[in-house]
């Protein structure tokens, strides 16, 4: 049995140094690049302005320009990108650091005539590379829809308002709900973020995106955009203000543990264990 015993404590050895070894070179540091564009809004009478350069205009995709900026309405309401029309780049960030990797500015004002924005889908993609290295595109584009009402002010409401982020939301304001984010993507109601893992080798890592003032609207909100659903997800902004709401990013390695590690702690306790009963 010593002979046993000798033989399951060399293979835990190998493998913890196995697994020691693997983890030695995580990436810790990124270069990284965001470009953001709406890449469809409606109805008719909204125009999209100042174009997003960065995308791959010259492929033909989008054929009809990538707008950083739609207006509508006789007052000239908006939505604006931040950044240089929706771009953003870095170098050297390192884990468990947020960055600015794109902003939204809604200039609000009353709406008497024109065209009112029902939907817009912004579209945004994500570059990711170790440091010092060329970006590649390690991961797929993140890609959400912005569900969006804009209320006739005239008009009869219903909804006197509910306390969000310690305002009072009135019926006039406008509300964002996202409605679909990305394929895989996950929203955490416990940190208010838009989570998406993607691996690299043998190490899994997670993009966490924040935005501003994000929050679960009451069912009252809700009922205004869209299908009604409760529980959405989404901001409000006031009439004949500007709201910029900002989104951060954030970049970690997934602490999960492997199933080397598991299985040589394993045999380790079966040692252990041997070794009390006098095997």
């Amino acid at each position: 049995m010593n002979t046993l015993k000798k033989f399951i404590t060399a293979v835990s050895l190998s493998l913890l140094s196995f697994t020691f070894t693997a983890s030695a070179t995580p990436i810790d540091m990124w270069d990284w690049q965001v470009d953001s564009y709406f890449s469809a809004f409606a109805p008719a009478g909204v125009t999209g302005s100042e174009d997003n350069l960065w995308w791959d205009t010259e492929l033909g995709f989008p054929a009809d320009g990538a707008p950083s900026k739609l207006s509508w309405g006789n007052t000239s309401s908006s939505l604006t990108l931040g950044g240089d029309k929706g771009h953003y780049a870095g170098e050297d960030l390192a884990n468990d650091t947020p960055a600015l990797t794109a902003s939204l500015t809604h200039d609000n004002f009353i709406i008497f005539s024109g065209a009112t924005l029902t939907s817009a889908t912004l579209s945004t993609k994500l570059q990711l590379a170790p440091a010092n290295f060329p970006l590649s595109g390690f991961i797929p584009p993140l890609l959400f829809n912005i569900v969006f009402t804009e209320t006739y002010n005239e008009s009869v409401c219903s909804y006197e308002g509910d306390i969000i982020n310690g305002e009072l939301t009135h019926c006039e304001d406008d509300i964002f709900v996202i409605d679909t984010f990305g394929i895989g993507i996950e929203f955490n109601p416990f940190s208010n973020t838009f989570n998406q893992q993607f691996g690299i080798g043998e190490y899994t890592y997670n993009v966490a995106l924040t935005v501003d003032k994000l929050a679960e609207l009451p069912d009252a909100v809700c009922a205004r955009v869209g299908d009604g659903s409760s529980g959405c997800i989404g901001v409000t902004t006031h009439e004949e203000a500007a709201t910029t709401f900002d989104v951060n990013m954030t970049l970690t390695q997934v602490p999960e543990p492997s199933t080397i590690l598991l299985m040589s702690l394993a045999l380790f306790g079966i040692v252990a264990s041997m070794r009390n009963k006098h095997i």
